[in-house]
Order: structure tokens, then C-alpha cells, then sequence
């Protein structure tokens, strides 16, 4: 899916707001913009059923497809020369609308795309709007989109994405009340294949937008945590908890959480484990497990245990 990409398409703006001296041209990360949006989850969780459901269908259409391969297998010899022919010129058919069916789905232009595209727009709309009222605020003739890429260098001054957040968050009627700090450190991938396809990473990323935008807490930055990582030569390595702890106070956070990412070998299935502890008192608050057939329906397993993280909070 190319959410990120089809939103950015509309952030850059270019304003006609005149020729007045100290006009500027400024930029906003709109990734970072859409992770605060409480809507991009309703719509990522949509279209995550949608994709459910055809990769079902493409998988009910595989099984077909084998199973009429296997009876021409196991038949073959009792079979006349024309009912072989029949049969391999069926299968021939099945296999060409299945390909034609996954293209229809997935190439670029295809059924996924117009879904994301359809459920993203209204979204695009309200926050372009509102990147528009705060480049108007700050004189900005233009606005790009720092996301993704082509801003070589520019001012810090000229980053108007905390802005935007802000307005963001009066437009949707949050609270700016400050939310406790938590520290989600990477995740263990407990065999072979969660590590091949980098499953913990991936996890990592979601979980982490996942509790910014419940604001139930206060993520820390990613960069942050693993630049302390790498001082301590934790890069890369399983984290216990008496570390864990230590690395959470010098971060200054009074959550904190460990988790693994195991793959069943055979069905594929993907386990996700998450621990929610309390820095100050070293005590174990939350263990939640939440399971998914395969990746598509990874996002929809982080969402859930995030919003167990949540509910967690709001019962401290």
C-alpha cells in the first residue's frame, strides 16, 4: 500500500498570498503529521479488511487451482486423452483469471490503490487545509513536504509540522494535557523467519504511531532510543528487564516496554507479545498477546494491543 505517498500528493502547497517582503518557503513533515491524525487508523484498519478479504479470495482460487492439479495427477492414468486435455485447458483458464484477478487488486492504479485513495481523501482534504491557515500564519509562499525527501537542508525555523500538530489537535478536540513518557524498546524476533523479514522492526514502527496517536502516552523518540542503544552497545540485542529499567531512567520515562515477535513455521501465523511495566516501582502492569494470520494483518494486532496499552493507562 502506498498511504504515505497518495496523502503527501496534496501537502505541497504553493500559496498566493501576494509579494510582501519576508515571505518564506517552509516545509512539514506530513508522516509524521498523518501519525497524529485519530482518522488514519480507521482508515489503515478499512483498508486492511479490504485486502483481507481479496487475498482470501485469491487464496480460495490457489487451493481450486491445486486441487484440480493434484486430480489430474493422481487421475492421469485412467484418464482419456481428451479428458486431460479438458482438465489442463481449465486449469490453464483458472490460473490466467487468477492472474488477471491479483493484477486487477494489487497493480498500481488497481482496487487497493482506488481504496486507499477513496478512504484517504477527506483526510488529505482537512489536513491540507490546515498545513494551508498555518503557512498563511507564517507569511509562507510554499510548503514542501519533508517526508518524502528532496529537502536537502532548511532551517529549523522553517519546520512548521509541530504547528500544524497543534492546530491538528484543536481541530479534533484533544487535550494538549502532557501524557507520561514511555519507552517502547525494539522487540525480540524469536526465530529465524521474524528475523529474515525484519517482523520486530516492523512492529516496532507501528506500535510506536499506534500509541501516539491514543495519546495515552508520550512515545520517546525512536532516534533517541536507539542513539542510547548504540552507546551502550545494545544495538541489535536482546534488552532484559534489569537493563531495560536502567535504560528507562536515564530517558526520563516512567513506562516502558519489552515484547518479542515469533512466526509459526508452518501456518505462517505471526504472535505478538507486549509488556507494559512502571519504571519507578519495577512492576509488571500489562502482558498482552494479540495474534495475526500473516503480515497484512499485522497493523490491525499492533492497533489492538495498543489500545490494551491505553486502557491501561487510563485505569492508573
Amino acid at each position: 500500500m502506498k498511504k504515505t505517498l497518495i496523502i503527501a500528493a496534496g501537502m505541497l502547497l504553493v500559496l498566493n498570498i501576494g509579494t510582501a517582503r519576508g515571505q518564506r518557503i517552509g516545509y512539514v513533515d506530513t508522516k509524521k503529521v498523518m501519525e497524529r491524525y485519530s482518522g488514519a487508523s480507521d482508515i489503515r484498519q478499512e483498508v486492511n479488511r479490504a485486502m483481507e478479504s481479496w487475498n482470501r479470495e485469491i487464496a480460495l482460487r490457489k487451493q481450486a487451482i491445486d486441487s484440480l492439479e493434484r486430480e489430474l495427477e493422481d487421475q492421469a492414468l485412467v484418464m482419456s486423452s481428451e479428458r486431460r486435455r479438458l482438465k489442463r485447458e481449465e486449469i490453464k483458464k483458472r490460473r490466467e483469471a487468477l492472474e488477471a484477478f491479483v493484477k486487477e487488486i494489487y497493480d498500481p492504479g488497481g482496487k487497493a490503490d482506488q481504496k486507499n485513495r477513496e478512504l484517504a481523501r477527506p483526510m488529505a482534504e482537512k489536513v491540507g487545509a490546515i498545513i494551508k491557515k498555518v503557512a498563511l500564519d507564517n507569511n509562507l509562499l510554499m510548503v514542501f513536504d519533508s517526508s518524502v525527501g528532496g529537502v536537502v537542508y532548511a532551517a529549523k525555523d522553517l519546520d512548521i509540522t509541530d504547528q500544524v500538530i497543534e492546530e491538528l489537535d484543536r481541530a479534533e478536540g484533544r487535550s494538549l494535557k502532557a501524557a507520561a513518557g514511555l519507552v517502547i524498546f525494539p522487540l525480540l524476533e524469536a526465530d529465524q523467519e521474524t528475523s529474515r523479514k525484519k517482523y520486530g522492526k516492523q512492529v516496532l514502527d507501528l506500535l510506536w504511531s499506534a500509541v501516539d496517536r491514543s495519546k495515552a502516552y508520550r512515545p520517546l523518540n525512536k532516534r533517541e532510543v536507539d542513539d542510547l542503544l548504540k552507546d551502550k552497545g545494545l544495538a541489535d540485542r536482546a534488552i532484559g528487564e534489569t537493563r531495560a529499567y536502567e535504560l528507562a531512567r536515564i530517558l526520563n520515562a516512567q513506562y516502558m516496554t519489552l515484547g518479542q515477535v515469533a512466526t509459526d513455521a508452518v501456518s505462517g501465523q505471526i504472535t505478538i507479545t507486549i509488556k507494559l511495566y512502571q519504571v519507578d516501582l519495577k512492576n509488571l502492569l500489562l502482558e498482552a498477546t494479540e495474534q495475526a494470520r500473516d503480515e497484512s494483518e499485522m497493523a490491525g494486532a499492533v492497533d489492538k494491543l495498543a489500545e490494551r496499552l491505553s486502557q491501561k493507562a487510563q485505569g492508573q
